[in-house]
């Protein structure tokens, strides 16, 4: 994480991966889920999760399974069997481009399970820019 800017009224963060910036600003969330004694899954395109992050953030990285260099068909299906088997306390997804047909696979898998799922957009793998 870099401060790129800092007054008292604003403060410029730059997360290295949005997976870091999921550590940071769920810290709560994920600590409480960490209780439970299931498996943590995080999925992405290309490595972004650093054990150093898992450390900072309280989770035991006994329990952390990222599996990354999986293209979006491939993260929905492992979504949608981790929820259905109920083996995780959560699922972070970074997944881009999601179509009608994912969408409503994972909507379907999310209300079968008890398993908390978390899907994060990746900004940095886009092109274009985006203005909010």
């Amino acid at each position: 994480m870099l401060i790129e800017h800092s007054t008292q009224q604003l403060m410029a963060i730059n997360f290295e991966s949005p997976f870091q910036q999921i550590l940071q600003q769920q810290r709560p969330l994920l600590k409480s889920l960490n209780k439970a004694k299931k498996w943590q899954l995080w999925l992405s395109d290309r490595p972004m999760l650093k054990r150093s992050w898992v450390n900072t953030a309280g989770l035991d990285k006994h329990k952390v399974i990222h599996l990354a260099n999986l293209n979006n068909e491939n993260i929905v299906s492992i979504i949608e069997k981790a929820l259905q088997y109920k083996t995780c306390s959560y699922v972070v997804a970074c997944i881009n481009n999601l179509n009608e047909q994912d969408k409503a696979r994972l909507q379907k898998a999310v209300s079968l399970s008890d398993t908390c799922l978390l899907l994060v957009h990746d900004e940095q793998s886009e092109q274009s820019i985006q203005y909010h």
